[in-house]
């Protein structure tokens, strides 16, 4: 399987590492290149369009995408730059380090992501574009809607909701049953212990409110 990653330098050659593992392991995949705006190859890998509707569509039917555009601050707009570019649900690949334990029965989306050493418990749904870096773990029958960020070392209690475009900051904690609101963002180290509204930015330990994002 053929895989364009859709973003550029950081989140997106994160993601094309990972490929590079799981193909060293025997898994029938290989990136390909990039979509990105700055035309200059990355990390050695040729970029093949800009990133546009026309660039996915001038690809070959054949090769499957990964959209890498994670971003804290704008979360939101990379969420709705997805949707503009109209990409068929069976065009994403979903990536799973060879290192990470998945239970038989999470469900994963499309374009999902696992870095190594990530830990899914049973009956763990997690949504397309979601991506899991290294070491995090996600609880029993929690649910990451679509687009969700954990970053490394993070864990998510058992039945937790973490809506679209959340991002769980490196070594957070989130408590069993409770919410985590759309484009929310919990910052590094944080302790999660209530509900986090959309948008609201959370920190410290306790977590507290800190800010509102911007909607958009």
């Amino acid at each position: 399987m053929k895989i364009v990653v859709i973003g550029g330098r950081g989140n997106g050659t994160v993601v094309a590492s990972t490929i590079e593992d799981c193909k060293s392991n025997g898994q029938d995949v290989e990136c390909i290149g990039f979509l990105n705006d700055i035309k200059d190859p990355i990390n050695g890998y040729d970029v093949l369009g800009d990133i546009s509707a026309g660039s996915v569509e001038r690809l070959s039917s054949e090769i499957k995408f990964i959209f890498a555009m994670s971003n804290v601050q704008q979360a939101a707009e990379r969420y709705n730059l997805l949707q503009r570019l109209k990409i068929p649900r069976d065009r994403f690949a979903s990536i799973i380090h060879p290192t990470s334990v998945v239970s038989s029965s999470a469900q994963l989306g499309v374009g999902v992501v696992l870095m190594p050493f990530t830990l899914v418990s049973p009956n763990v749904v997690i949504g397309d574009h979601s991506q899991l870096y290294a070491q995090s773990f996600v609880g029993h029958d929690s649910i990451l809607e679509e687009m969700v960020f954990v970053a490394n070392n993070a864990s998510v209690g058992g039945r937790v909701l973490v809506k679209t475009g959340s991002h769980v900051g490196s070594n957070s904690s989130l408590v069993e049953r409770i919410e985590l609101g759309r484009f929310a963002v919990v910052g590094l180290g944080s302790v999660v212990l209530h509900d986090v509204n959309d948008y609201e930015v959370v920190a410290g330990n306790p977590a507290r409110s800190i800010r509102t994002l911007t909607s958009r």
